[in-house]
This record gives C-alpha cells, sequence and structure tokens, in this order.
C-alpha cells in the first residue's frame, strides 16, 4: 500500500504522461521549463506537500535591488501568492517554496497549483537574472491573486 503521497505523486504522473516510478525516485517536475522539487513534511493529518525551486544567485551588483523587492513579495505574500523567496546563505541563490496540507490535495488541485508556481517562479527568475539594475519590477503573474492562499 502506499503513502498517500505517493498516491498524490502517482497520479500526478499518471495524470501529467510521466512514468510513475521515476516520479516517486525523483520527487522532481519540470513545469514550462522550471525544476521543481516535492517532499513530504511531517505525517498523519500533519503530512503537508513541499514544493521548492531554485531561481538562481543574485548578481552582488544587483543585491540591494533585489533583496528588497524579495522582502516586498514576502510581506504578506504579496508578490509570491502564498508561497516564500528565501536566499541560500552560501551562494545568494534565490529560492521559492510552498508548503500545502496533503490532505488537502487531488491531482487537479496539485496540477494547477505547479502550474501556478511555475509561473511565479519563472516570473521572479527572469527578475532575478537580469544583467543590468533597472527600475523594472516583477509583473506578477495571474496566478498571484489568490492561487496559493
Amino acid at each position: 500500500m502506499l503513502s498517500p503521497y505517493q498516491d498524490l505523486l502517482t497520479a500526478l504522473a499518471n495524470h501529467a504522461g510521466l512514468e510513475a516510478p521515476a516520479l516517486l525516485a525523483s520527487e522532481e517536475i519540470v513545469v514550462n521549463d522550471l525544476p521543481i522539487g516535492l517532499q513530504l513534511s511531517g505525517e498523519g493529518e500533519q503530512a503537508a506537500m513541499v514544493l521548492c525551486s531554485l531561481l538562481g544567485p543574485v548578481p552582488a551588483d544587483r543585491w540591494p535591488e533585489v533583496s528588497r523587492h524579495l522582502l516586498l513579495a514576502n510581506h504578506l505574500w504579496a508578490g509570491t501568492g502564498g508561497a516564500t523567496l528565501g536566499v541560500m546563505d552560501d551562494d545568494n541563490t534565490v529560492s521559492l517554496s510552498l508548503r500545502r496540507s496533503l490532505h488537502e490535495l487531488d491531482v487537479n488541485q496539485l496540477s494547477q497549483l505547479l502550474v501556478s508556481f511555475a509561473e511565479i517562479g519563472l516570473t521572479w527568475q527572469e527578475f532575478i537574472s537580469q544583467a543590468h539594475s533597472s527600475s523594472f519590477a516583477p509583473a506578477w503573474p495571474e496566478a498571484v491573486s489568490g492561487m496559493f492562499a
């Protein structure tokens, strides 16, 4: 018997036309060219699925601008749709993470969640990777408007 987490990943693989054993082994799916790690957190009624994607390092010369936008976006999840942006200490790589109760998800909800998560992640990835500082602020995708709430 599979766990609810494994059942959901198997259903996701079938829904997306992927090989279930491969998805169960890797716990990673690529949506619109953005790799998204999937992880089980907790157990029983506390079980949750965590989505995480690494968006790239912040160029040193853009650190003040990018970090300010990351903080603004995290404030009440205004620019993340309920996900959280973070920075890895070793190389200033930005991550996007989201945690949802496993018991609240079915395969259709998870599929929609992954697409919205990827859309937000790709928007931030584009902003972070800009070669030159500018007044550009990320244009929040429609997915931000309550998808993760």
